[in-house]
């Protein structure tokens, strides 16, 4: 059975309420993201104009989202702190 495409800004709203104030690397980032979207996908993290975000592109979504992020660093570890999700 073909599962159904998910509507991009309702998953979007559910990453955001589940990820906000959380700190991530990148691998925790994408196994949370998979746990709830149990599709592939891909994660490219962007710099632009000084701003860092996730681009969450999948085929299971009916469009891509972005995960605006602000990066830290803790024991030379680096984080990233999901500060907004919404639809690209």
């Amino acid at each position: 059975m073909e599962e159904l495409m998910k509507e991009a800004k309702s998953f979007a709203d559910t990453l955001y309420l589940l990820m906000e104030d959380f700190e991530y690397t990148i691998p925790e980032l994408e196994d949370d993201i998979f746990s709830l979207l149990r599709d592939d996908f891909q994660l490219t993290l962007i710099e632009e104009n000084k701003h860092l975000y996730f681009l969450l592109e999948s085929s299971n979504l009916d469009q891509n989202i972005k995960l605006n992020v602000e990066r830290v660093e803790y024991d030379g570890e680096e984080f990233f702190i999901v500060s907004s999700v919404k639809v690209a």
